[in-house]
């Protein structure tokens, strides 16, 4: 744990939990500042409810810090992903939370504890699944799978056919990790080699070399229409019509410029005693 997350811990541990009676009283002082301020909005004007908004603002404040120990059981029962704290959850989890205390009904007699826990789990998933996953999942889908892996985890049933493969999809894993009966080879060990090797990296420029001497025996013109057909100025081979309004021809003049320049060059390459097919 590092010393921001520490610190933040400390100083949450020391705010007086509340009890269900508190609960209540702050939830009825968050309703009466709610409705005050809509009585402002419609235009009344009143010094009370003005003191009624203030009073519902600190009350939603206290509200909040005395269940931010709350986030944090919550968002330790989630596996940290890789590029994110412990610290991240939390704060995730503290925007489920203020969202659970603006919506907590205190009528229905629930224990806000119970009530909030749904609203954290949701804004922690959410986050995970936006800023963690490489591989994001419609929300639902995403719900569902996170749900399969916490029974899963908490020694339920194994992950279904569909579940498991989701769950490798959107779980990164590093190229450092270590494969084998006897753990000595990174994961990073087994991948292929896609770099070009240095006589590749020879035989591409030698290639090239030869190419380009080929090419010396056309005008600037004939050059320029046999490399843009053939992908050689750009990359990307492009039509006849294309090669025209580059150069202001029509598209059969185009084809008759490559033609001839085809044959010139393959002429010069049995010169050369080069293969140029």
């Amino acid at each position: 744990m590092d010393d921001s997350t520490g610190h933040y811990l400390n100083g949450i541990g020391l705010v007086p939990l509340l009890t269900k009676e508190d609960e209540v009283n702050l939830a009825k002082t968050i309703e009466r500042g709610r409705e005050a301020q809509a009585e402002l909005d419609a235009g009344k004007r009143n010094p009370r409810l003005k003191t009624h908004v203030r009073n519902a603002e600190r009350a939603q404040e206290q509200f909040i810090r005395a269940n931010l120990r709350l986030v944090v059981s919550v968002a330790k029962k989630y596996p940290l992903p890789t590029g994110m704290e412990l610290l991240d959850l939390i704060q995730e989890g503290n925007l489920g939370l203020d969202r659970a205390v603006d919506k907590f009904d205190w009528r229905k007699g629930f224990k806000f504890s119970t009530y909030a826990t749904f609203w954290i789990r949701q804004s922690i998933g959410r986050a995970l699944d936006q800023k963690a996953n490489l591989i994001r999942l419609p929300g639902e889908r995403a719900a569902s799978l996170r749900a399969a892996v916490r029974q899963a985890s908490g020694g339920g049933e194994e992950l279904d056919t569909e579940n498991a493969l989701l769950h490798r999809l959107t779980s990164p894993t590093s190229l450092n990790t270590t494969v084998g009966d006897d753990n000595s080879n990174e994961l990073l060990d087994l991948q292929p080699d896609t770099n070009a090797s240095p006589e590749d990296l020879i035989l591409a420029a030698d290639r090239m070399n030869t190419l380009s001497e080929l090419l010396q025996v056309l005008d600037e013109r004939s050059r320029f229409a046999l490399e843009m057909r053939f992908g050689l100025v750009d990359g990307q081979k492009h039509s006849y019509r294309e090669i025209g309004e580059v150069l202001g021809l029509t598209s059969e003049a185009i084809r008759r410029i490559i033609g001839r320049s085809l044959d010139s060059v393959r002429d010069h390459a049995e010169l050369l005693n080069i293969d140029a097919a």
